[in-house]
């Protein structure tokens, strides 16, 4: 079982402010870390673990993708748009099935998926 995903970022207090604005993450735990902030976001699944760390550098891989599952895909582009965030088309491979990506401010590609 995976306990969490890390993002290192020197835009701590943006990155924690989109991912709780997007998808509703709660802070489930905050520490202080040797470069500043360490949060967990998420409840009962998988964290996902934002580090301050003002020397980070954007990620650059691109094939590393992160997936959140969401409720309702079309909410969530409508918010992407909103903030003229870039994303893929929809991608439907089964019927009950969509996804789309996006980079992230920090550079790391996420997927939301619905079904």
């Amino acid at each position: 079982m995976i306990a969490h995903v890390t993002v290192r970022t020197a835009k701590f207090a943006e990155t924690l402010e989109f991912y709780q604005w997007l998808l509703d993450l709660p802070i489930s735990s905050k520490i202080k870390g040797p470069t500043g902030d360490i949060v967990f976001l998420g409840e009962n699944e998988t964290k996902f673990e934002l580090i301050e760390d003002g020397n980070a550098e954007k990620v650059n891989t691109k094939n590393l993708i992160v997936g959140f599952e969401v409720d309702n895909l079309d909410e969530k582009i409508a918010m992407l748009d909103s903030k003229k965030i870039i994303h893929t088309d929809i991608i439907s491979p089964q019927p009950n099935i969509r996804f789309m990506s996006f980079t992230d401010l920090n550079g790391c590609q996420i997927q939301l998926i619905e079904g």
